[in-house]
């Protein structure tokens, strides 16, 4: 029986428009690991297990052979346990349509919607299946659309501005990651390339055009931006946020700091955390600077980071790490790249002009 599939294109919409019962990827664990969209529920067909003992078959015997293997090992309390996460996932939202694929529309996915479809419930199968999901990723990423780039040194608040827009994409946010030497999300691991590009993909694909985005390096953390995109970045107009390095360094401390000690991050794994990366950067801030930051560190930890009495012991270590070692990187990234600067401004000025921008 011929049971109803969608193109890719057209699933790849649904997937960006959070309209969806559930999108059921039925791939292993290993395949949906190294790369999956967001909104996606895995609840593999055929484990890392199972797949292994179908290749050695499929390999060594044929492929008749090796279906008869897989139709063995999906049966019984594995089976029924299987079809009815499908099928729970699907009945959360009964009016909305609901995906099911695997790596290329195949045999996986057209027998997952055959036991879908015997359980009473409707899905719809998604032909090239993660292939032609990913193969439209990669469409709307080269797709040379207009945006604005919001450009400032370390700590003008370039993230907290975007979120106040309308239309943005945050990059660092869909690479977990904050950009620098002190980046990395405490508790968070990074994903993979190709999810993080088709977070990124399903991200544009909301925004359409005239976004902004913040400035960024080509890699942000272990993702890297791919590279038509970062090119069009390079070149891309430019809103700029100018801030004084005092005040930079107290946006820095409130971010990486105090947030996290008032989440309940000891002070003592924030101290080591940061004389690690400072450790990690020694030779581009020369072994003399890398000490006199170390040592304002370790001074500036032994005060209560919430109390403000002791807020500036913290500020100035992160100023000097500022001014000695980002805003000098800062500008050299900066003379690299030919951009139009639309707009110069202290950050309130930014957001309005960017707003009107939006408004236009």
């Amino acid at each position: 029986m011929n049971h109803p599939s969608i193109s890719a294109a057209e699933a790849f919409r649904l997937l960006c428009s959070h309209k969806l019962a559930a999108a059921l990827d039925v791939r292993s664990e290993g395949e949906y690991r190294q790369a999956h969209f967001e909104n996606t529920i895995n609840s593999p067909i055929l484990s890392d297990a199972h797949r292994h003992e179908v290749g050695i078959i499929y390999k060594t015997e044929g492929s008749e052979v090796a279906k008869v293997l897989g139709h063995k090992l999906v049966s019984g309390n594995y089976k029924d346990l299987m079809i009815q996460q499908w099928c729970e996932s699907i009945k959360s939202h009964p009016q909305q349509t609901a995906l099911i694929f695997c790596w290329r529309g195949g045999l996986r996915s057209r027998l997952a919607q055959e036991w879908v479809y015997q359980n009473g419930l409707d899905v719809v199968r998604v032909d090239s299946g993660y292939k032609g999901l990913r193969h439209e990723a990669l469409k709307v990423i080269d797709n040379p659309v207009p945006f604005v780039v919001l450009s400032g040194m370390t700590g003008t608040g370039k993230t907290r501005l975007i979120h106040k827009l309308r239309h943005f994409v945050d990059l660092e946010a869909l690479a977990r990651h904050r950009g620098s030497a002190f980046g990395a999300h405490f508790g968070a691991s990074q994903p993979q390339q190709a999810t993080f590009e088709n977070k990124l993909a399903q991200a544009l694909y909301v925004v359409a055009d005239n976004y902004v985005l913040e400035d960024e390096s080509p890699n942000i953390g272990r993702c890297h931006v791919p590279d038509l995109f970062y090119a069009r970045m390079v070149s891309a107009p430019m809103v700029m946020i100018a801030t004084p390095a005092r005040l930079r360094a107290l946006e820095i401390f409130k971010e990486y700091i105090q947030t996290p000690f008032a989440n309940g991050m000891p002070l003592a794994e924030l101290e080591i955390s940061f004389a690690k990366n400072i450790e990690r950067i020694r030779n581009k801030l020369g072994g003399l600077e890398c000490d006199n930051i170390k040592n304002l560190l370790r001074y500036s930890f032994q005060f209560d980071a919430l109390d403000e009495s002791s807020t500036d012991a913290y500020l100035d270590w992160i100023e000097r790490l500022l001014t000695h070692y980002y805003d000098k990187l800062y500008l050299h990234s900066l003379s690299l790249k030919s951009r139009k600067i639309l707009f110069k401004g202290i950050w309130q000025d930014c957001l309005d002009f960017l707003t009107q921008l939006h408004d236009e």
